[in-house]
């Protein structure tokens, strides 16, 4: 199943830009709030922190998992939310990501 998410470069660097920023052990979110109804989601994993093209795959592919099972508990309808992973994600069980991706999204308000 694919999720609608930030697609554009344009997109990504306006959140970093004028968002605000969650940091988890794992896992750093950035976020801004919008006017248009709508979740979308981005996810990004960098060659410098994580490392070759099918760690960071691997890393993308595990936070998209971890969203979809938080994704009912978001509180807010218009949001533009950034997933970068701050490390290699290989040997991170799922539940240890949610965890992660859980407690930040909560110190930043946007799930109940």
């Amino acid at each position: 199943m694919t999720i609608p998410g930030l697609k554009k470069n344009r997109q990504f660097r306006l959140v970093y830009s004028k968002g605000k920023r969650e940091t988890g052990e794992k896992v750093t979110i950035c976020f801004l709030r919008r006017e248009e109804k709508g979740l979308l989601p981005g996810f990004v994993a960098s060659k410098k922190r994580v490392g070759k093209a099918n760690r960071r795959n691997r890393a993308k592919r595990l936070m998209r998992q971890g969203f979809m099972d938080l994704r009912e508990r978001f509180t807010d309808e218009g949001l533009w939310i950034v997933f970068i992973a701050s490390q290699d994600l290989r040997n991170t069980p799922l539940s240890e990501l949610k965890k992660d991706m859980e407690s930040s999204l909560l110190r930043a308000g946007l799930i109940s």
